[in-house]
């Protein structure tokens, strides 16, 4: 044992005396000593939560009611006598964000004054000053070790992590207050003590195992954002010792946020497409309560476009966190999965009640939540004060030094995100609006997410009224999830009683799924969802019908004969009351419903056959942190069968007599259920094969033969909407309505005016009823068609899954679209169109979808120019990096909308980069490189002094023998066939 340690002590050595020669052959005069001057940094301070020029718009923000709110809670809770405990984890937290808060109010110089703010007395802030500097003087640098044999961990990290960050913002907004350096002496060498604990500790082996090589979660990402910090406030800090200087900490912080994040095969993200972060959403906040602090601190104190960064022999060029697309794709995942309320969704180890406006810190409104919390339970976070303050660090001052300006978000009908697992429908933007998510992770997101991984693939949320309705069961804490986190506590389906296996520390849960299809048509809405567990597979549908209800259709198949459990958790209580909300079943009619809040869920449950039984369970859910409350779940058991369908409507309303009925009509094959409702009758049904089946509830027989059917008729008798999942044909007494040649996904709907909206699936021909000719036909998808004025039907040839427009002659075309063409700019996308005449227009919703995202989403709105012909011009300013699709929703006057066809824009070329390893070098070096293609490309090698010494080809993995060259610094390039470089080159070290 004392070898393998005295072994790995002189690698340690090797690597810090490579670390220090790189630096010093790197940088010269302040290099040796350790100060960080990147291109372009300000010198002056504050420069974390904000910046000087800032200080005078956030003063005057403070008197608008909600700021005024939050700073006077802020001086509420940092007067009085300051936290004397420095020692335990809540005590040394407690000074830091007393230090934070203080240093805050001090550069406001602001004091509640009846409803306003007034000017607080010079006097007084001095007096105060004092007690926030002897926090700063006082600060206890000591951090524990990475791993010990008595048992401590880095686990107390995340303490300090948060701990030093406030500590590091108290100083920043002292010296922007002009408190003289003199005076902060003592609190700057305890702040350089406290980041290179830190920084020694995080890269100070145990057994031969390193924290940043082994850690790739949250941990990671606070140990290096609080290392960032320290960088930006006490840039200039110099010492021979490599932990203390300031070029060290910025290399471990943007390294590795970028190697957590985007680029390590345990890595919470993706670097290329929206994959959320592995280990849920409370986690994400989680961590990015440190990185976004320090993330914000880094644009206002280096706002260069990017960074050089190198770690265990490994050198990246880092886009700046603060511009850098990726985060901000990140950003959006999270304000995309957000409810109507404005908290995050209880997906994973995520608290019920946490919402996110921290966010406010990325200085864009589009990424701050609109909260509405007025429903929470008391003791929940159930205000912007509360949310802001939680157990972990007092993010009061950073959100209001943010200047946030949360603002109403177009909501798009359908969010669907594959690579991170979610599918979501909505109603609209507002906070009573319906939504719905269904959950389901695969690959690097489902893996990585690790011991934070619930037993909740294929569940469901939903939240309709203000109210969560059908809810997840949250997380008390890590040491109490298993009490709320088994698949018994979610909603999806049970196999002989169970489900999928929660996540361990080692391993994520044992059951990947995928959301293969998912798109948004007016008035319907699909999507589903695929997984297996126990041994069979299961198959969760889901439609949502004119803003109205869901119909969720679960397919559940095995080789043997299994009991399969349909599980609902609603908020409410059988025999409960106003505050735990009410269950009351209707076994007798399927169905039971959930009342809280004045908002109700009726849930209507149809199975193939009679042999059902319905049950009513007791479950748990949290309230609050640590803290459960009791509410029923509703069961649907199958007897032992090998495959079964569950047809279900969940029909969300307000809590009074319900408009619409629901009735099951199943048969021994199928699943099937009608709907009553003012102005259409609903007919759906579900079968196990895709055989032509007829349900006799509507006027006339439905006929079809798809796994899915689902069929509105109007109020004078019209087939007004029409859905097959994997069908062919759908009929309604002898007329064919909808013909595919081949089986497919389809959506057809009348919008009435002779306008009609549909999407399908596949590349096949698809035959519609329509009583009169079509003037336009548009879809990305269509090659051609053509219509039949004798049969009344429409052929239209695809060549591609497509949404679909038909306008008949009936109507006048609002605009006549002579043109629509886009391309790529540095970093932006840009997009031109012209008209060439324009009735009754109001504009064009501009919408762009991708394969990571291949929903089409609204990212503007362009006004119309007039009546007259117009030209329009249009800046994607973050366009995605792979091939991006474009089309314009022309909006009529009457709210109706038209299509335009879609702009293609090909995929942004990789940026070459080459990597050498091992760094220093002995007896051989391998190169690897990404974004070369499959060109022709030359790898020289020179010498210290500029000479070229070797030439080879590159191949995808390239062996450089170095036994034979003298020790020293070399260079490594890669050129193409006409000597042009195409990387930034490499330095190698070799040693003997």
């Amino acid at each position: 044992m004392i070898f393998v340690l005295k072994q790995e002590f002189i690698l340690s050595l090797r690597i810090h005396v490579a670390a220090f020669l790189l630096l010093l052959f790197s940088v010269p005069g302040w290099a040796q000593e350790g100060a960080w001057y990147p291109t372009g940094a300000r010198t002056d301070y504050p420069r974390t939560l904000l910046t000087s020029e800032a200080v005078p718009a956030v003063r005057a923000s403070l008197e608008a009611p909600t700021a005024r709110a939050l700073y006077r809670g802020v001086y509420a809770s940092s007067f009085g006598v300051p936290p004397t405990d420095n020692t335990t984890s809540s005590g040394r937290r407690a000074r830091a964000t007393f230090a934070k808060n203080g240093a805050f109010l001090l550069l406001m110089a602001r004091r509640p004054s009846a409803d306003s703010l007034a000017e607080w007395p010079l006097a007084e802030r001095i007096a105060y000053q004092r007690q926030v500097l002897d926090a700063l003087e006082t600060l206890n640098p000591a951090v524990e070790p990475f791993a010990s044999f008595g048992g401590t961990t880095y686990t107390e990290w995340q303490w300090r992590s948060k701990e030093l960050i406030d500590y590091l913002i108290a100083y920043d907004l002292l010296r922007g207050n002009q408190v003289p350096p003199e005076t902060l002496q003592t609190a700057r060498q305890r702040l350089v003590q406290f980041a290179g604990n830190l920084y020694r500790e995080a890269n100070k082996p145990f057994l031969g195992i390193y924290f940043f090589r082994q850690i790739k979660n949250n941990h990671a990402l606070m140990t290096a954002a609080a290392l960032g910090m320290a960088a930006v406030v006490l840039n200039d800090a110099t010492s021979p010792d490599a932990h203390l200087q300031p070029a060290n900490w910025s290399n471990a912080a943007l390294f590795h946020l970028d190697n957590v994040l985007w680029m390590d095969a345990q890595r919470q993200s993706d670097p290329a497409a929206v994959a959320g972060y592995a280990e849920g959403p409370y986690y994400f906040k989680y961590a990015f309560l440190n990185c976004l602090p320090f993330i914000r601190a880094l644009g206002h104190f280096a706002p260069k476009a990017s960074f050089t960064c190198a770690y265990n022999g490994t050198t990246r060029t880092i886009p700046n966190p603060y511009t850098d697309p990726r985060y901000a794709r990140l950003y959006q995942w999270a304000t995309d999965i957000t409810m109507p309320d404005g908290r995050l969704p209880a997906l994973e180890d995520s608290y019920v009640d946490m919402a996110m406006p921290e966010l406010a810190l990325t200085g864009q409104a589009r990424f701050t939540p609109t909260l509405a919390l007025s429903r929470l339970s008391p003791g929940q976070l159930n205000s912007l004060q509360a949310q802001l303050r939680d157990a972990t660090v007092d993010m009061r001052a950073a959100y209001l030094a943010a200047l946030p300006a949360p603002t109403a978000r177009a909501a798009s009908p359908l969010t669907h995100l594959p690579q991170s697992g979610n599918l979501i429908f909505r109603s609209g933007a507002d906070s009573l609006a319906t939504y719905f998510h269904l959950y389901g992770k695969s690959g690097s997101a489902q893996d990585n997410s690790g011991g934070h991984s619930q037993a909740d693939v294929s569940s469901f949320i939903l939240q309709a009224r203000g109210q969560l309705l059908a809810l997840d069961a949250g997380y008390l804490s890590y040491s109490r999830r298993n009490e709320v986190g088994q698949a018994t506590n979610h909603n999806l389906v049970l196999v002989d009683g169970a489900g999928p296996v929660i996540g361990t520390s080692g391993a994520a849960n044992d059951a990947p799924a995928t959301l293969p299809t998912a798109f948004a048509t007016p008035g319907l809405v699909f999507g589903e969802v695929q997984t297996s567990y126990r041994n069979a597979t299961i198959t969760r549908k889901a439609l949502f019908i004119r803003n109205s209800y869901l119909l969720l259709a679960d397919f559940a198949a095995s080789i043997s004969p299994r009991t399969y459990t349909w599980q609902l958790h609603g908020y409410g209580l059988d025999g409960g009351n106003d505050a735990t909300g009410l269950f009351q079943a209707d076994f007798d009619n399927q169905q039971a419903t959930w009342t809280k809040n004045g908002a109700q869920l009726l849930a209507h449950v149809a199975t193939p056959g009679t042999g059902a039984t319905f049950s009513k369970t007791s479950s748990v859910h949290e309230l609050t942190y640590n803290t459960t409350e009791n509410h029923t779940a509703l069961l649907v058991h199958s007897p032992a069968v090998t495959r079964t369908q569950f047809l279900t409507a969940l029909y969300p309303t307000a809590a009074v007599a319900a408009t619409t009925r629901f009735a099951t009509r199943s048969t021994a094959t199928t699943a099937a259920l009608s709907a009553s409702s003012t102005g259409f009758q609903d007919a759906a049904f579900t079968q196990a094969d895709t055989v032509q089946t007829t349900l006799t509830t509507l006027p006339k027989p439905l006929t079809a033969d798809a796994l899915l059917t689902f069929l509105a008729i109007d109020s004078v008798g019209q087939p007004a909407q029409m859905f097959l999942d994997q069908g062919t044909v759908l009929r309604y007494g002898p007329d064919t309505l909808v013909y595919s040649r081949k089986r497919a996904t389809v959506s057809w709907q009348l919008l009435g005016q002779g306008r009609y909206a549909g999407y399908v699936s596949r590349a096949t021909i698809l035959v519609v009823a329509m009583p009169g000719a079509p003037a336009q036909v548009l879809g990305a998808g269509i090659s051609g068609y053509s219509y039949n004025s004798r049969t009344h039907r429409l052929t239209i040839r695809l060549h591609a899954a497509s949404e679909v427009a038909v306008q008949t002659a009936a109507r006048p075309l609002p605009v006549t679209l002579v043109r629509f063409s886009g391309r790529r700019l540095a970093a932006a996308a840009a997009l031109s169109w012209q008209t060439a005449a324009e009735v009754n227009n109001q504009g064009f919703a501009v919408q762009r979808s991708s394969a990571s995202s291949p929903a089409f989403k609204t990212i503007g709105q362009v006004a119309s120019a007039g009546s007259g012909p117009a030209s329009y011009t249009f800046t994607d300013a973050a366009p995605p990096t792979e091939t991006a699709y474009y089309r314009l929703q022309q909006q009529d006057t009457d709210g109706t909308t038209v299509y335009s066809g879609v702009v293609v824009l090909g995929p942004v070329a990789s940026p070459v980069t080459l990597v050498a390893a091992p760094v220093p070098a002995t007896t051989e070096v391998r190169i690897t490189a990404s974004g070369l293609g499959s060109s022709a490309v030359t790898l020289e090698l020179f010498d210290s002094r500029g000479r070229r010494l070797q030439q080879l080809p590159w191949q995808p993995l390239t062996v450089l023998p170095t036994a034979t060259l003298p020790a020293g610094v070399y260079f490594l390039q890669a050129v193409d066939a006409r000597g042009k470089l195409m990387a930034p080159p490499v330095k190698l070290m070799v040693e003997h």
